[in-house]
């Protein structure tokens, strides 16, 4: 069987594409993220009016963790759809504010979307 190649490599650029445009569409349920846990409400509500100005997470996190604000634990992890619904509906590089958790309060920035 005889097949035209710029007819051939057409279709197999329309799959290409059609495979991209399914991966794009299919939801994560686990995504990477990097924490800033924080002692009280005073020390959320300042590291957040930081980064609501537009500061960086990591400076920010550099900085609340010198001044002694942040409580121990680790700085990235993976959440689930489950335990955050809001972080799925966001884009790499977002920064969500203040919520409280456990003992203290944890500022959130996601970093990416695991498949």
């Amino acid at each position: 069987m005889w097949r035209d190649t710029p007819e051939y490599l057409g279709e197999l650029l329309i799959w290409e594409i059609e495979d991209y445009l399914t991966a794009q569409t299919a939801q994560p349920e686990r995504a990477r993220v990097a924490f800033i846990r924080l002692a009280d409400e005073w020390a959320a509500a300042s590291i957040g009016a930081e980064l609501e100005t537009g500061g960086s997470f990591y400076a920010a996190a550099k900085r609340a963790d010198s001044l002694g604000m942040t409580i121990p634990g680790d700085m990235f992890g993976v959440v689930t759809r489950d335990e955050h619904p809001e972080i799925f509906k966001a884009v790499p590089g977002t920064t969500f504010p203040p919520i409280p958790d456990g003992d203290g309060y944890v500022i959130i920035r996601l970093v990416a979307f695991e498949p």
